[in-house]
């Protein structure tokens, strides 16, 4: 099976070279901006984090006390330990699609060697299209890690969302469970 810089190597697209030449400008485009996407939403992502670790980890001391129950206190930093460790994992996803990595691109250069062929639209058409295939794995890595990085910020955002529901129906709950933990101990 023939790779796709092959199939385009290989092509004959003289008979639509200006055709050709718009739509792999669109492609190169979309797959410029696809990138770019990510980057974009990793750097909001990990400020986000970034900023709100430190807010998150003031709430740690009211969590566990004298005066806290013990199922309460258990339940509470279990849950808050699981939405740090989600939003620190959400961090290093970020951090990951942000990774400076190597990037194809047309240069002058690239240009000028396609003005020097019998169809340089054609040949510019075929090197922006192997431009693109040649960043096809790095993109689709850095949408798939942002993606990740977005499943961890929810993931997060739950159990915190979960943390505030235990804290507060506690009162509530509190003293059906010291029935139910009295009914176990008297027995």
């Amino acid at each position: 099976m023939r790779s796709l810089t092959e199939t385009v190597d290989e092509g004959d697209w003289s008979r639509g070279a200006d055709v050709a030449l718009e739509e792999s400008r669109r492609i190169f485009d979309a797959e410029s901006e696809r990138r770019r996407g990510a980057d974009t939403k990793a750097g909001i992502y990990l400020a986000a984090v970034t900023a709100l670790i430190p807010v998150l980890t003031s709430l740690l001391p009211g969590l566990w006390g004298s005066e806290t129950h013990v199922l309460l206190g258990s339940l509470s930093l279990l849950t808050f330990g699981v939405s740090v460790a989600y939003l620190v994992g959400a961090g290093w996803w970020a951090f990951k699609t942000i990774n400076v990595a190597v990037s194809y691109t047309i240069s002058p250069g690239d240009i000028a060697k396609s003005w020097g062929t019998d169809c340089p639209e054609q040949e510019l058409a075929k090197r922006l299209c192997k431009a693109v295939i040649a960043n096809y794995d790095r993109v689709n890595e850095k949408i798939s890690f942002i993606k990740m990085t977005h499943a961890y910020l929810l993931r997060s955002f739950f159990c915190f969302v979960a943390l505030l529901l235990i804290q507060t129906s506690w009162p509530a709950a509190e003293p059906i469970f010291d029935v139910v933990f009295e009914h176990f101990n008297g027995s």
